[in-house]
């Protein structure tokens, strides 16, 4: 008898603390989508003091102007600067992981500010380096990474085409 109070006490305490756990994964995954804007802030950072504080600038070649072609270039970009690929993708981004190696997808989470190819152009302004597209978090609110590193939360610009 006792022990079975035991286990009722146990289950009920359980069903308790069982809702917390969807909480606690909701912060932790938004804690890793803002350790993924600092490292892209960082590898932006390093890839402007090498080229004399120029922004990246995406070829407008007219012919690879699809999503795909911009996140493959956006890596290959920043690669060499620590930003993997895993590093563009928000762990709350519904995205199916397995085909995160297809050399072919190149999904990404984040989009980059098409800033002009003026030297320190990406300081001058109050304007986020990377807005995320997702809005996965608090509702509808987007991640944003700000010239200085700073993180902040904005309403969505734009919603997942997905």
């Amino acid at each position: 008898m006792e022990l079975m109070l035991v286990i009722a006490i146990i289950a009920a305490l359980a069903s308790l603390t069982i809702p917390a756990f969807g909480y606690f994964k909701r912060r932790s995954q938004d804690a890793r989508c803002m350790a993924n804007l600092r490292v892209l802030h960082a590898a932006l950072s390093s890839y402007m003091s090498d080229h004399a504080q120029v922004w990246p600038q995406y070829p407008k070649n007219g012919q690879d102007q699809d999503d795909n072609a911009q996140a493959k270039w956006w890596y290959e970009t920043l690669k060499p600067y620590g930003a993997t690929r895993k590093t563009w993708l928000c762990p709350s981004h519904p995205t199916d992981y397995a085909d995160e190696l297809d050399e072919k997808n190149y999904d990404f989470s984040y989009i980059p500010t098409a800033f002009d190819p003026d030297p320190n152009i990406a300081y001058q302004y109050r304007q986020p380096w990377l807005i995320e597209f997702g809005g996965f978090h608090e509702g509808s609110k987007a991640n944003q990474v700000m010239p200085d590193g700073s993180i902040r939360k904005e309403e969505n610009p734009a919603p997942p085409s997905r």
